[in-house]
């Protein structure tokens, strides 16, 4: 009776470490295919990144003596497609900035105005730290002058 037992004990022991070992194994050569299939993805983004600075460097004017007419034409090309961007851009954001200038002086030239006509309909009616700001204007607008006779050298030390 325990001779069957350690036998069927024994028999699950063994079918768990195989099954153990194909599962490890089928494991280990998917995760090798897997790191196949990254090297060959990594390979083929490097030559694409190389492909694409070497297009950079023609779009910069640099190693352009392997280049064919058409090539050199299909260059010319995007160039100028990209400068009509970059011009309308720049187009757009100074009447942007123009349009905004425009607004701001518009404003400014009414408050002048309506600073103006206050102080010249009712001049005391402008408030007291207006009037002090005028005041202090008019003070620095004083200029003393002395007169002297005789030639300037002397006085002036």
């Amino acid at each position: 009776r325990y001779g069957y037992v350690l036998i069927t004990s024994m028999k699950k022991t063994i079918e768990r470490y195989r099954k153990y070992t194909r599962d490890h194994e089928t494991s280990s050569h998917n995760s090798e295919i897997y790191i196949q299939q990254l090297k060959q993805e990594a390979s083929h983004l490097i030559t694409k990144i190389e492909l694409l600075e070497f297009q950079k460097r023609k779009l910069l004017g640099q190693e352009l003596a392997s280049c064919s007419l058409e090539e050199l034409q299909e260059i010319d090309s995007q160039l100028q497609i990209s400068l009509g961007k970059v011009r309308a851009r720049k187009a757009r954001l100074f009447r942007e900035q123009l349009e905004k200038l425009k607004a701001k002086g518009k404003q400014l030239l009414e408050e002048n105005v309506q600073l103006h006509q206050m102080t010249v309909m009712d001049p005391w009616r402008v408030s007291i730290d207006q009037q002090e700001k005028f005041r202090v204007v008019d003070l620095n607008l004083e200029v003393q002058t002395d007169l002297y006779i005789g030639l300037p050298e002397r006085h002036c030390k």
